[in-house]
């Protein structure tokens, strides 16, 4: 970490101490999760309480996005042990790495939607225009779940999940801020943000539904640094709206049916000339889903059908682009029926068929045009049992057949110990796991005129995690250690015949390390917490590193000064980076500062002071963060 960063860090430390003050941000619950037999959707496709999951999963739930002033979800993301993110500004294109894995080795769900746009370069889902106001909890899963959910899950799963009515009548929420910087002179321009959301929540009879609408607009300041030789002067603007819903119905005591879905249209300002010419991308995100549930009245055998499908629609406008715009239109279709019978002892088992179908159309003025789509079909299933009632196992498998690529299979194997009040009273779990996973190249990787390589084959994986979790009445902690290595990674490089560059396979890559989270009520009123990653990813055969930071962690605590007022600190650092483009990026500390008042029990007004202390700093090489800013906002309930 360089000179700067370590002074940041020594005076940052200082001022969160002054302030006795900041929320936990992984476990994030204001309750003892581990002693709750609470549900974890995304951990398995069984109904396996906490003590039984044998996997590192993490829940934030909606006391800490509140807490935290979590309006864009990215922003949360890095607060979890083991997960870094590459962008945190508003509209930046964001990247999201569990375990050092590359972005598209993550899979997003939306309420069960598989997200993921087949059009872009490796196929990921850009988290950057998804916000929070009627989010109910995010479960983020960590190490391979392929034998779950597929190909794009070798990193891990973050599941996003709404708030669904479970009382009668209708509810209301409201939220607005405002802001910019704050005392800051800034070469790269002025800073200016504005978001509103509006939410309804409802249930009458057997009908629930919700209902949300959101907007962001920021201007400036530019996110380029003066190194890449790229324009700095030109402001990067940001607008995106959002509508987002769901509709329920319990049709009778044994059969019930949902649709949901959301809209993002958003416009960003690009940063990729050196000069001040209009760049820009104009997208739009769909995705809808219809799913039918039966269950037998006593609820041991439940069968459910899901249809769904995501499209993503760019637009890139300037001088490098077509008159209309380039286009890139990706679309992926999905159906799942999954059933699940958990009506033996000690006993629990699923298994379920997937059909799901990427397909692409391009038009561009240099990269040339294509039109193309892949069509998967998988069955899968998974076995849970209890040979004790300290011991959990579940092993599962998984067989893809793609009409590309031919089948290729996965399995995974976890198990959790539990020991009830064992160390100081505490509450133990030790788990592990091992897994394979595969992933199968993107369109964009296979058939882009320009940049693409049809001899592409699909990564491979195998990995493994262990580690504790421990919970006491006022303390919990995680610690786990991970490894992983994956078999003809696809990247960006340079191979013969293509001076312009084009996508390889450099061969194998290996991820280790270790993570750690914490969290104290060192008193009724102050809470302490902390995560932490230590990382090596690199290149086996090269010895190259990956482009990941090695350390990474965040350090916060939580004061409730008053019934009324609560006041935050967080700080959140990185070590140097040696940036895959050859760069490298300085290891940083910021300090922000947060608080939240409760004008009435419906009314609460809150503030953050964000970058306290005007570093100077980027999460990926080349991209500045914010400076300095402060937002001030209302967040309302009816």
């Amino acid at each position: 970490m360089s000179s700067h960063a370590v002074r940041a860090i020594t005076g940052a430390l200082l001022g969160a101490a002054s302030l006795n003050s900041l929320s936990f941000a992984y476990a994030q619950s204001t309750e003892d999760e581990s002693r709750q037999e609470t549900i974890t959707i995304t951990a398995s496709r069984l109904n396996l309480a906490p003590r039984e999951i044998g996997s590192a999963i993490a829940v934030v739930d909606r006391a800490a996005l509140e807490t935290g002033q979590i309006i864009a979800l990215k922003e949360t993301l890095q607060d979890i042990p083991g997960v870094q993110i590459s962008a945190g500004r508003p509209g930046g294109s964001t990247n999201v790495s569990i375990r050092g894995s590359d972005n598209d080795q993550v899979l997003f769900l939306f309420d069960g939607i598989k997200l993921g746009d087949p059009s872009s370069t490796s196929t990921q889902f850009s988290s950057d225009n998804m916000t929070s106001l009627d989010v109910e909890r995010i479960e983020v899963l960590r190490g391979n779940q392929s034998s779950l959910y597929g190909s794009d899950a070798i990193g891990g799963v973050i599941n996003i999940i709404t708030q669904r009515a479970t009382e009668e009548g209708i509810r209301f929420n409201v939220e607005a801020e405002a802001g910019g910087y704050l005392g800051v002179s800034s070469e790269h321009g002025d800073h200016l943000l504005q978001r509103g959301g509006v939410s309804l929540l409802g249930k009458q009879g057997k009908l629930d539904y919700r209902l949300s609408l959101t907007g962001t607009k920021t201007e400036g300041p530019s996110i380029a640094d003066p190194r890449t030789g790229l324009s700095v002067t030109e402001d990067d603007d940001y607008s995106v709206w959002a509508i987002s819903g769901r509709a329920g119905y319990q049709f009778s005591e044994t059969l019930s049916g949902q649709v949901v879905g959301f809209y993002n249209d958003s416009s960003t300002d690009l940063d990729n000339t050196t000069s001040d010419s209009v760049n820009t991308v104009d997208k739009k995100d769909t995705a809808y889903a219809v799913q039918l549930t039966h269950e037998t009245p006593d609820s041991a055998w439940k069968n459910e059908l899901t249809l769904s499908r995501y499209n993503a629609e760019r637009l890139y406008f300037g001088p490098f682009y077509s008159s209309g715009g380039d286009l890139y239109d990706g679309t992926k279709d999905t159906a799942l029926f999954i059933t699940r019978y958990t009506g033996f002892d000690k006993v629990q088992i699923s298994a379920g068929l997937n059909w799901e179908d990427e397909s692409t159309d391009q038009v561009t003025l240099y990269s040339g045009n294509f039109s193309e789509g892949i069509s998967t079909t998988s069955v899968f299933t998974e076995l849970a049992f209890r040979p004790t009632e300290a011991l959990s196992i579940t092993v599962a498998g998984r067989l893809d057949d793609n009409e590309r690529f031919g089948q290729f299979d996965t399995y995974r194997v976890t198990g959790a110990y539990y020991l009830p009040a064992t160390l100081a009273g505490g509450d133990v779990k030790l788990r592990a796991s091992y897994g394979t996973g595969a992933k199968a190249p993107g369109l964009y990787q296979l058939f882009d005129p320009t940049y693409g390589n049809a001899g592409l084959k699909v990564e491979t994986s195998e990995g493994y995690d262990a580690g504790v979790d421990i919970s006491w009445a006022r303390a919990a902690l995680e610690f786990s250690v991970f490894h992983s290595d994956v078999e003809d990674e696809i990247a960006f490089g340079y191979p013969p015949g293509k001076p312009s560059g084009g996508y390889i396979q450099f061969g194998r890559t290996k991820k280790q390390g270790a993570e750690l989270g914490l969290r104290y009520s060192v008193t009724d009123w102050l809470s302490l917490s902390q995560s932490f990653m230590v990382l090596d990813a690199q290149n086996e055969e090269t010895g190259l590193w990956l482009g990941r930071p090695r350390y990474s962690g965040t350090t916060s605590a939580t004061a409730q000064l008053t019934d009324r007022f609560d006041l935050t600190t967080r700080l959140r650092y990185r070590s140097d980076n040696a940036s895959s483009y050859g760069g490298v990026t300085p290891g940083f500390v910021t300090l922000d500062l947060l608080g939240n008042y409760d004008l009435t029990s419906r009314v609460a007004l809150y503030g953050r002071l964000v970058n306290a202390l005007d570093q100077d700093y980027q999460l990926s090489y080349g991209r500045n963060e914010l400076n300095r800013s402060l937002y001030l906002g209302v967040r309302a309930r009816f």
